[in-house]
């Protein structure tokens, strides 16, 4: 049996249902597809970004990293400045002091040889009088670095705020001192004065012994710690006194007069490593390895190498020096 639908019999009411029905599904889909791209654009360039901002979170990490390398350049070389200073300004006293003789000396001779002799008899016991001076004489009074806590930016501080000596930082109250680091900003506020004027009393007052026991007691300027540390001032004389030998790494054979990178090498390898090992090591022995080397170092000279690693394991530099003026290679 066939039904025949009239034209007029369609229920034609439902079509504008069908067809906003039919167009919102296209329009859904339109706006699902355009929102997808759109999702999948920004979500690339997320990511890109994510991988930029890694990128950049490295290199400021490198940059941190070169800016603390070069902080530590700099207190160096204004330290070695500083220390080239002082020498300077030694050289210079000491210039000072031998035209004064020299003008001395020519005098006597134009006039008396008794004044010659006197004069020649003055500039000795001025010379034995300088080599019996304690190497604390050199350091300056407006040198405030010696203070443990004090570096070269808070020297800077504190010179700009009129204390330019030992003397005068001693006069100073912490509340004073705390106040002087207040006016610059936040950057100061870890930073605790408290020990600062009793050291600069001690250095004032050329007691520097009770300042090296201080400063053992102390951390970075605070008596917070519980157990003795490295003195500053003596880590500070120790470098002046190892003027000469500053190239030298800790326990790097080299130091000694008569060994070279390959003798250095030889013992290293034979288990002599330090200063102190090679001070322990008889002359007998090392000779030992020079001749197990082969020939070509049967011209090293060991004699004096215990005796110039001991010095300079024990830190006696200007002992080390003066052994050292006397030899040839070692020998």
């Amino acid at each position: 049996m066939i039904y025949l639908i009239s034209f007029c019999d369609f229920p034609w009411c439902i079509l504008p249902w069908l067809l906003s029905g039919f167009l919102g599904f296209l329009m859904g889909w339109y706006l699902r597809k355009s929102w997808k791209d759109e999702y999948d654009e920004l979500d690339a360039k997320y990511r890109a970004l994510l991988k930029t901002n890694g990128g950049l979170e490295g290199q400021l990490k490198d940059c941190n990293h070169d800016k603390a390398v070069l902080e530590g350049d700099l207190a160096t070389a204004q330290g070695m400045v500083k220390e080239i200073q002082m020498k300077l300004d030694d050289a210079q006293s000491s210039a000072d002091a031998s035209a004064s003789i020299g003008g001395n000396v020519a005098s006597a001779v134009s006039g008396f040889a008794a004044g010659a002799a006197s004069s020649s008899s003055e500039k000795s016991e001025k010379k034995s009088a300088k080599a019996d001076a304690s190497p604390f004489a050199r350091l300056k009074p407006n040198n405030l670095q010696i203070i443990e806590g004090i570096g070269p930016k808070m020297e800077s501080v504190l010179h700009e705020a009129g204390i330019d000596s030992w003397s005068e930082l001693s006069t100073k109250s912490t509340q004073e001192l705390r106040a002087i680091l207040d006016s610059h900003g936040d950057k100061y506020k870890i930073i605790n004065p408290a020990s600062w004027s009793e050291q600069a009393n001690l250095a004032a007052g050329g007691k520097w012994e009770d300042l090296i026991l201080l400063q053992k007691q102390l951390d970075t300027g605070k008596d917070t710690n519980v157990k003795l540390t490295d003195s500053k001032l003596e880590k500070l004389m120790s470098k002046h006194l190892k003027a000469g030998f500053g190239k030298f790494k800790e326990n790097d054979l080299k130091i000694v007069e008569g060994i070279g990178p390959k003798i250095a090498e030889l013992l290293n390898n034979a288990g002599v490593t330090t200063w102190a090992g090679l001070a322990d090591t008889s002359v007998e022995r090392i000779q030992e390895i020079l001749d197990a080397a082969g020939s070509k170092f049967k011209l090293a000279q060991p004699r004096t190498w215990p005796q110039q690693a001991g010095l300079a394991a024990s830190g006696k530099w200007n002992e080390l020096k003066e052994l050292q003026d006397q030899l040839d290679g070692g020998k």
